[in-house]
């Protein structure tokens, strides 16, 4: 059974983290990941089934009982072999989904649940058509479709709308700012930064060893990105001044594959890779990296529940 990512957290997107050094300690009942289990057909087929399942740093596995799971078509029909979107934010403690009656949730480890309004989505939207990205800490969710909306999940509200034609890359380290691409003239690519009202504050057209690697994550600071190139280093690009700034070399586990990078304090970035050996439960390793320095060092590593299907693991 070959093992998928959710679309919100592939390859092509990267999930921001906060500033700070929160993520080390994770804390009682943070949540590690997320999975959903595959279940084999009659006709040989593997779907996901069941119930979304929050795995924490401890290991206890929580139900998530009113999530979605399998998602659902814009004639309202289920569809067999596509998930619902889910995200877990970098610091663990929250998790956005949608709830079985079809409704945008935002749930707090320990606590309640947030529903955005019923018109967050465009109507007639196919559920797995959606990409939803938490901050790091979970103040803030993007919910992603033909356009890009900005939430605030203490209350639900709406605080933007992106222009369209906007690929939604991630959140800055702050939260305040996001990063996103789009195609330019001759299909350059261009890179994005706006604020939470969807104003926008900054564009560019990054150099080759930018636009041809990845994934990536904004700074703070809302001009230094940070790019994953070519498995063998770390980059830094200011977008502003149209330069890069740095790079050091880093050192992956053997056969890894970086679907994630996120800056977790002013000079660091932490990257989430994982490893698919053949018969064996998928691997991840968390490694931090310090964009200054070059040192690198692994801060947590797992492996994904046996049966598992799809994941979505925490940012940051």
């Amino acid at each position: 059974m070959k093992i998928r990512i959710l679309a919100a957290i592939a390859v092509a997107l990267a999930m921001l983290g906060l500033p700070g050094t929160a993520l080390a300690d994770p804390g009682h009942g943070a949540i590690r990941y997320a999975s959903a289990k595959g279940c084999v057909k009659k006709d040989g087929a593997t779907v996901p089934c069941g119930t979304w399942r929050l795995v924490s740093h401890e290991g206890k596995v929580t139900l998530l009982r009113d999530a979605q799971l399998r998602a659902v078509g814009a004639n309202g029909k289920e569809v067999d072999y596509a998930v619902a979107p889910l995200a877990v934010s970098g610091d663990g403690r929250k998790v956005a989904y949608f709830r079985k009656d079809g409704r945008l949730a935002v749930r707090t480890v320990h606590g309640g649940v947030t529903l955005l309004p019923k018109d967050a989505l465009p109507p007639r939207t196919n559920q797995y058509d959606v990409v939803l990205q938490l901050s790091d800490d979970g103040a803030r969710l993007a919910v992603v479709t033909s356009r890009v909306r900005l939430f605030d999940t203490a209350t639900g509200n709406k605080l933007g709308t992106l222009p369209r034609y906007q690929n939604f890359i991630g959140f800055s380290g702050d939260g305040d700012r996001v990063l996103t691409s789009a195609d330019g003239d001759e299909s350059v690519m261009e890179m994005h930064v706006f604020d939470l009202a969807g104003r926008r504050l900054l564009s560019g057209t990054p150099p080759q060893l930018v636009a041809g690697n990845g994934p990536y994550a904004l700074s703070a600071d809302g001009r230094t990105i940070a790019v994953h190139v070519a498995g063998s280093k770390v980059a830094l690009y200011d977008l502003h001044s149209d330069q890069m700034v740095s790079s050091h070399p880093i050192k992956l586990p053997k056969e890894g594959t970086v679907h994630k990078l996120d800056w977790t304090g002013d000079n660091q970035v932490t990257l989430h890779v994982s490893q698919y050996p053949e018969g064996k439960a998928t691997r991840m390793t968390v490694m931090q990296h310090d964009v200054t320095s070059g040192a690198t060092r692994v801060r947590d590593s797992y492996s994904m529940l046996k049966d598992t299907f799809v994941f979505a693991a925490c940012g940051g």
